[in-house]
């Protein structure tokens, strides 16, 4: 009988030591390969763990920190003195231009992927130089942001920056509901972990989303808690920047998962609609992807944020829009 024991212990305990070399490994490959090719997942993972950090205020989630820089999806995202990525900004530097712009949004605002000379803010300043227009544009773009989440982040941390135009980049998704996660401490420091928690989310999300246009159609419904939040928040800046004379403008960044044939119109006219009503100058960036192939315009072949190119076409418009 002891000895029965005694080899059932031997051999559970070499079945323990087995699995924790096994997960070891696992998690030494997947970090020498994610060193080699970028996974998205990891990305995302690390931009939370090095740039972000979370908010006391629930309405916000989280910011960036300030001053601070991290290599992700290959290009360096660097944070200034407020959190934003752009170069250190204060009103003594504000007045040295006629027209400051100040872009809220979410992460194709921030520019993710893209080099931060191509983001779509130092794009509409290069226009601007290239133009003798003493106008700034400032990128105040951060990455899983909502309605809700960028307009409170702007009231509280940036309200005080005496800006002449405050522009939203608004995204099909930022009438989503929100809410802080806590993370346990594989999630916190394990690549294997991350990969294996989000595949285990991409199915639940399968089920979830399985008609991607009934789960938008949801977003949009008039008794939606999101789009509520979304259209309440909208109306309290704007009431904000009514206060502080500061121009306020709506700019729809259409979901280009896919552009031909476009599913998601009604979110486009429903927003519209919403802009005019309240007196936001409104402007849709819809129809200039007219023609093309949504892959040339994705970062790359598993993330459809838009990329360098995309950025210029979305600057060259936007610019001619805040002039006319």
């Amino acid at each position: 009988m002891k000895k029965r024991i005694n080899n059932f212990f031997r051999v559970t305990m070499l079945v323990i030591f087995s699995l924790f070399i096994s997960l070891i490994s696992c998690e030494a490959i997947l970090r020498i390969k994610h060193s080699i090719i970028p996974n998205y997942d990891i990305e995302m993972w690390k931009y939370a763990k090095s740039l972000k950090v979370r908010s006391k205020n629930e309405k916000i989630g989280h910011t960036h920190r300030k001053n601070r820089s991290e290599i992700l999806q290959e290009v360096e995202i660097k944070t200034n003195n407020l959190g934003q990525r752009d170069v250190y900004i204060d009103n003594e530097m504000l007045k040295n231009y006629n027209r400051s712009f100040l872009i809220l949004g979410s992460s194709i605002t921030l520019g993710w992927g893209v080099e931060n000379s191509e983001t779509l803010t130092n794009q509409l300043n290069k226009i601007s130089n290239n133009n003798n227009n003493k106008w700034i544009f400032i990128n105040g773009g951060i990455g899983n942001y909502n309605t809700q989440r960028y307009v409170n982040n702007y009231l509280e941390n940036w309200s005080n920056l005496n800006i002449t135009d405050l522009a939203i980049i608004f995204f099909v998704n930022d009438t989503e509901i929100l809410k802080n996660k806590e993370t346990s401490f594989l999630i916190e420091h394990s690549h294997f972990a991350v990969i294996i928690w989000k595949l285990l989310n991409s199915y639940k999300s399968k089920f979830q989303k399985e008609n991607i246009d009934n789960y938008y159609k949801k977003l949009y419904e008039d008794d939606y808690e999101g789009y509520l939040l979304a259209k309440d928040n909208l109306i309290k800046l704007k009431k904000h920047c009514d206060l502080k004379n500061i121009n306020c403008h709506i700019i729809n960044m259409p979901d280009i998962h896919q552009l031909s044939p476009y599913k998601l119109g009604f979110i486009n006219e429903k927003i519209e609609f919403f802009a005019k009503e309240n007196n936001f100058k409104y402007f849709d960036l819809l129809g200039i992807f007219d023609g093309i192939d949504e892959k040339k315009i994705w970062n790359n072949y598993n993330d459809p944020h838009p990329n360098g190119y995309a950025h210029g076409l979305m600057a060259r418009v936007i610019y001619d829009f805040f002039i006319n």
